[in-house]
């Protein structure tokens, strides 16, 4: 079996660590920490209002499902899955004494040390997702803050004065752009004002596309004909479970959650497509295109496939 070597818990930490430099995560880090610093308020867009718009008048309520358990499941359920995957890949291909890395895939760092090639294939597929996770949440905060749309339950936070005279002359509605509000609870008021798009759609779709597709490349295995479809429409239930929530929990308007699904499924394709290259064509002469998603096949992997579970 190709790809047996001793390592050190040193040096795979360094390995690591050069891994997660090259892939600019610190660029995506920085403003992610920054949008939840204590202390640290970055500028939000101060958008008006009219005092008749309706859209803003809901009341306020808990989430039904809270950012922890959004964060716990979607990232949760991903790496369990990939693990568990990669493991049983793994140990099937180590019966069948075929290579569980492409001869393309270099998997030596720090002169000439091997990463074995399980922790190596979990690492890089992880580090991938985790840097789409990110990007999706960076891109989320910045676009917050830019648009600055009030959240449906906005007067409910606000509690506004709202004179008559200070919402229409009796021709033409007035829209209000100065500080009106009254609501004792600054950060909930500071958060009415960041509902576009979706923090929670943008991030649990990003979670469960990218997880689909991870599965449409890894479990092709015929056994799994049935179990594949079934666990992908779990995982994408469970975002549309997520992004309807958001809706009828009045915590954003149904444009906010469509814009963060669509955030979420464009960032998992990027990962997927660009960052771990889904597609790429084969060498010329081949017919066809070959699905490389996180670990790229050699001839006689493919020819075994065939003989296993994977």
């Amino acid at each position: 079996m190709k790809g047996a070597a001793t390592w050190s818990s040193g040096s795979f930490l360094l390995h690591v660590a050069m891994y997660i430099h090259g892939t600019k995560v610190p660029l995506v880090l920085v403003p992610v920490l920054l949008f939840r610093l204590p202390g640290v308020e970055l500028p939000v867009f101060h958008r008006g209002f009219f005092c008749n718009d309706d859209s803003l008048g809901y009341p306020y309520k808990d989430s039904t499902v809270p950012a922890i358990v959004m964060y716990a499941v979607g990232i949760g359920l991903t790496f369990i899955l990939v693990i568990i995957t990669e493991l049983f890949i793994y140990l099937h291909r180590q019966r069948m004494d075929v290579d569980y890395l492409s001869p393309k895939d270099d998997n030596h760092c720090c002169g000439g040390f091997m990463v074995p090639p399980l922790i190596f294939q979990m690492g890089r597929t992880l580090c991938v997702f985790g840097f789409g996770v990110l990007t999706t949440m960076a891109v989320t905060d910045v676009m917050k803050n830019v648009v600055g749309r009030l959240r449906p339950h906005f007067f409910s936070v606000c509690q506004p004065v709202l004179l008559p005279e200070n919402c229409t002359d009796g021709v033409q509605n007035f829209y209000i752009t100065a500080d009106v509000c009254t609501g004792p609870d600054e950060d909930k008021l500071l958060e009415a004002r960041r509902s576009f798009p979706s923090g929670h759609s943008s991030v649990s779709v990003y979670c469960m596309v990218y997880l689909a597709i991870y599965l449409q490349s890894r479990w092709q295995s015929r056994s799994l004909m049935y179990i594949r479809p079934m666990t992908q429409l779990i995982a994408l239930m469970l975002a549309t479970y997520t992004c309807l929530s958001r809706v009828s929990d009045y915590k954003h308007h149904w444009s906010d959650v469509l814009g963060g699904a669509i955030l979420g499924t464009f960032i998992a394709v990027c990962m997927a497509f660009a960052v771990a290259r889904v597609l790429r064509r084969k060498p010329s002469g081949d017919e066809s295109y070959q699905n490389e998603l996180f670990m790229e096949m050699s001839s006689r992997n493919r020819s075994s496939r065939a003989e296993g579970i994977f």
